[in-house]
């Protein structure tokens, strides 16, 4: 596994040539290729150096809660 680095570089390269409508699409399969080929590491610190659409998809692809949606259903 490496640092995501490599997919935030490949995506920022690719990105200009994909239509908005489309990229979320993109990110998807992007994540999906790169953890099949072991490629990738969820890691949180370096989630926040991905634009939007990346980080969206690697959440969504590792099932990432967002804690602080957790700590306000303990207050219900």
């Amino acid at each position: 596994m490496i640092d995501l680095s490599l997919i935030i570089e490949t995506w920022d390269s690719v990105k200009p040539c994909i239509q908005q409508k489309e990229k979320a699409d993109a990110c998807a399969s992007l994540v999906r290729v790169f953890d099949e080929h072991g490629l990738l590491d969820y890691d949180k610190v370096s989630i926040n150096d991905c634009d939007g659409h990346l980080k969206q998809a690697i959440e969504e692809y590792y099932e990432v809660e967002d804690n602080d949606e957790d700590e306000d259903e303990d207050w219900d």
